[in-house]
């Protein structure tokens, strides 16, 4: 029966009432037990009680028959009610000494047996059972006392009290203990799914992400060759096969480009970014692609767009005519005959801004209506009997909705099965232009044609190295060029690259990112260091079939001169490998490629004059891009182990994959500092741009940065490194007050001197929601730990000595916690400096951000404020939503 009731404890299937019940049995039944043998050999002979004792044995008795041997826990329960509850209690309140013993604390425990074990009628039931009985008990026993039989003495009094307070206690106790153990137990459990879900999520997306990447390799191949096809002016049979060609590549493309986006969203790394479009190019452009496939079908295409649109508009136009383009080619393809129709107006919201409505509406197949809850998931194809002659992945409209509330939209969409469908997107642009588009027959358009190729330059003495281990890709990169009649050379590998460039000079080296033995990162660094080599000062450029958001910036970052995506377009590779070939050898322009040059002037190489001072510091003072950007500051890498190796932050692994390896509680990705020699480097590196070096550290108890940069600077004379004595957003303020310094002229001891001032001034609280994050990098004992994770707290942590040290735990739900801090921390308004707050978070929401500067402004109103993501090397050290905040004090 014991190993019965550990099962039903620990194990699992059983409801939390069921395992309480049977802890209530298994105590009362000891409780009985006990009583008898107080009445035995304790107290004076009273048959009464031992008769309620023995009838309280025997009723848990059957009780724990029904339970243990039945299962039926309903049934078990109300025994224990009736018989127990209603009828012995009342009985032990009569016999033994009333008010006056300790039969009212056991009453007391009945009222709470009913609120627990029952609900619905039976609790209602038993409720008004129990409190007419137990009051009819203290209104008969205040009328006629002589009823109840009093105890023996006064010490009797005592010794019952005294027993009955124990046993309720325990029972109480170890009801709570068993339960609490009982909510530990499960609660590791669900981290432990909670996280191996994430993780298997993860993967997918790293999987969906990688594969697109295979992908698009033979597909740069195939477009690359069709458009050497239609460059020699081929016969039209030819050039209508080259065009389906063409086509039918655009749309695998597409294909492969939604699983990337679909990736690229559940990852979180999917990013808006408004461009000014114009309103006539943007409904040219859909009408003409969608033209081209309705007149295949025979369908009907009507188009109406309100002539009163602004013709100038700021949006992400790309991730607009996405969602339009997936609508109307989703309406296309499910309707068999009728018409495709495209509406569209403005309304004005605001001042300067403009929701932007589009209505897409077919006669097609149309959607059930239980269909219609599951229209957005991934993968899911509705009515797919109907439709399996139909081509399509199912992703589409999963990332049109997605991309719709990236861009704080709305879509509806309005159907009658067999009828047709309308799908309506409203979202929200900025009016760059007021003036009316006007009325356009987007219909007589031309369509757009072939285009005969005419090569934008020539350069018979240019080199160009192209290094791609993939032969397919390497000749269609030599072949897109072959008309500008630059000398081209192709390396198979990394290794080869480099063998090639210690014994000839070239003036722009091609060179493929992801490569089996060496990738473009390791090869660039090889070159911009090779002993001897001819090409440290040559332009690379990054050719890439990874389109991520922002990707251009990135490798712009690592420090290639340009960027080129695969699938490989002729005239704008020929562009980005026309601005570094040198003026003087270029012996042919097209008239285009002059005007570019004239707007953007070439970007090759040169020497620049030092700068007097630069300011570095580590990558976690988690500073915006554009503060970094405006005050020129240079910052040095840390690394991140993780279960899957090594990876510099950064460059190659950023706090948007965080949550592949971080949760609230736990974290399997670790900070970790650099080596003395890859400081060496990177103090070398800025002093080839500056004379002078002003780095801020990490706080040198925080880590192992501090020290390491300063046993890297004795090789330097004009490196000064800064303990900074904080890290993220305090490590930030520091950095951004050197900097100010610095760009106003201020010598290097001016700058040391005021900054070191300044450091004791700096305020920084850190709130995390749970400890665990905290504990497992020795920040937290662990008792306190468990302490925060039984009781929900989240630990409060602010910087003392130059390490994050808890000083609160706060209650309540996550954002009730951030209240009570920011409160906590913000309290002295005559101490703190008003001119600037930093603060940094760990995977907020832009709602929450709001919410967050509202509530700080509500405190101090700080006249600025500069919010960031923090840096993975801060992030995996507090965990999810974690939020920073550092201001100076006075």
């Amino acid at each position: 029966m014991w190993k019965k009731l550990k099962q039903v404890l620990y194990g699992s299937g059983y409801e939390l009432r069921d395992r309480m019940l049977s802890v209530i049995i298994a105590v009362g039944g000891l409780v009985a037990i006990v009583g008898v043998f107080e009445v035995l050999f304790v107290t004076e002979m009273n048959i009464g009680r031992l008769c309620i004792l023995i009838l309280m044995l025997f009723s848990m008795g059957i009780s724990w028959f029904m339970t243990f041997k039945h299962s039926r826990y309903d049934v078990a329960a109300i025994i224990v009610g009736v018989v127990v509850i209603l009828i012995l209690f009342p009985s032990v309140f009569l016999i033994s000494g009333g008010i006056d013993g300790g039969s009212t604390v056991w009453m007391a425990l009945g009222i709470v047996y009913t609120m627990v074990m029952f609900k619905g009628k039976k609790q209602k039931i038993f409720m008004v059972l129990s409190t007419v009985i137990y009051g009819g008990c203290y209104l008969w026993t205040y009328y006629h006392p002589e009823f109840v039989k009093p105890l023996e003495s006064r010490l009797m009094v005592y010794v019952d009290s005294y027993f009955s307070v124990m046993a309720v206690g325990v029972c109480f106790g170890i009801i709570m203990r068993l339960q609490m153990r009982v909510f530990e137990e499960e609660h590791k459990v669900n981290v432990l799914q909670q996280e191996e879900l994430e993780r298997n999520s993860n993967s997918k997306n790293v999987f969906f992400a990688n594969m697109s990447h295979e992908i698009r390799t033979p597909i740069n191949a195939i477009m690359g060759l069709n458009e050497l096809i239609l460059r020699t002016e081929p016969s039209e049979e030819v050039r209508e096969y080259a065009k389906d060609i063409g086509t039918a590549s655009k749309m695998l493309l597409g294909q492969v480009n939604d699983i990337l986006d679909l990736s690229q969203m559940e990852m979180k790394k999917m990013r808006i970014v408004p461009v000014e479009y114009r309103t006539e190019d943007l409904f040219g452009e859909l009408v003409e692609l969608i033209r081209v496939q309705t007149d295949k079908k025979g369908l009907e295409l009507n188009v109406e767009i309100d002539k009163d649109i602004p013709s100038v508009l700021m949006g992400d136009e790309k991730r607009l005519k996405q969602i339009l383009l997936n609508i109307l080619d989703n309406a296309n393809k499910y309707t068999r005959e009728g018409s495709v129709s495209l509406f569209a107006k403005g309304e004005l919201s605001s001042k300067g801004e403009l929701i932007l409505e589009v209505k897409i509406e077919d006669t097609g197949i149309g959607i059930r209506k239980e269909d219609i809850d599951y229209l957005y998931d991934s993968f899911n194809r509705i009515d797919e009997k109907k439709n399996n002659r139909i081509v399509g992945s199912g992703l589409g409209l999963a990332i049109i909705k997605q991309l719709v509330d990236l861009m704080e939209g709305e879509i509806a969409v309005d159907s009658i099965y067999t009828k047709g469908t309308v799908f309506t997107v409203r979202i929200k642009q900025r009016i760059v232009d007021n003036t009316p588009m006007g009325v356009i027959n987007f219909m007589n358009r031309e369509t757009v044609q072939v285009e005969k190729y005419q090569h934008l330059f020539e350069a018979p003495e240019a080199r160009v190295l192209v290094v791609d281990d993939n032969e397919m890709n390497s000749m269609i990169a030599k072949k897109l060029l072959s008309a500008t009649k630059v000398q081209i050379d192709v390396a198979g590998s990394g290794e080869e690259c480099l063998k090639m460039t210690k014994k000839k000079y070239y003036h722009v080296i091609l060179l493929d990112y992801m490569m089996p033995d060496m990738d473009g990162t390791q090869v660039l660094k090889e070159l911009r260091n090779q002993e001897n080599g001819l090409c440290r000062e040559s332009a690379v450029i990054a050719l890439t079939a990874n389109t991520i958001m922002g990707a251009r910036q990135l490798y712009l970052e690592q420090g290639f001169d340009g960027y080129v995506e695969k699938p490989i377009l002729g005239k704008l590779f020929e562009m980005e490998v026309f601005k570094f070939i040198p003026s003087d050898i270029i012996e042919y322009l097209d008239d285009e490629t002059v005007n570019d040059r004239e707007s953007n002037p070439i970007q090759s190489k040169s020497r620049k004059k030092r700068k007097k001072i630069y300011v570095t510091a580590d990558c976690c003072c988690d500073l915006p891009p554009e503060l970094l950007e405006k005050y020129d500051i240079k910052l040095m890498y840390l690394y991140i182990k993780t279960p899957y190796g090594r990876f510099a932050d950064t460059i190659e692994i950023d706090s948007d994959s965080l949550s592949q390896y971080t949760s609230f509680n736990s974290s399997t990705a670790f900070a970790d500092s650099v080596t003395v020699e890859e400081y060496e480097e990177f103090f070398a590196e800025v002093l080839t741009q500056a004379e002078q070096v002003v780095h801020i550290s990490l706080g040198s108890k925080s880590g192992k940065s501090y020290s390491v940069a300063v046993e890297a600077a004795k090789g330097f004379d004009h490196v000064h490194v800064i303990d900074s004595c904080q890290a993220s957003c305090g490590q930030g303020l520091v950095t951004l007050h050197a900097a100010k310094m610095a760009l106003d002229g201020k010598s290097v001891s001016e700058i040391c001197a005021e900054v070191e001032q300044k450091i004791p001034l700096v305020q920084t609280m850190v709130i995390m929601p749970g400890a665990d994050i905290f504990h497992q990098n020795s920040r937290m004992r662990a008792i306190a730990a468990k302490v925060c994770r039984v009781f929900s707290l989240h630990p409060m942590a602010v910087m003392k000595h130059t390490r994050p040290v808890a000083v609160g735990l706060l209650g309540g739900t996550l954002e009730k916690a951030w209240k009570q801090g920011i409160r906590w921390h913000l309290h002295r308004k005559r101490k703190i400096n008003k001119e600037v707050v930093c603060i940094t978070h760990v995977g907020l929401s832009v709602k929450q951000q709001e919410w967050l500067l509202r509530e700080i402004k509500k405190q101090v109103n700080f006249k600025r404020v500069i919010i960031n993501k923090t840096s993975f090397s801060t992030a995996c050290n507090v965990g999810l939503k974690s939020i920073g905040i550092s201001y100076y004090g006075l």
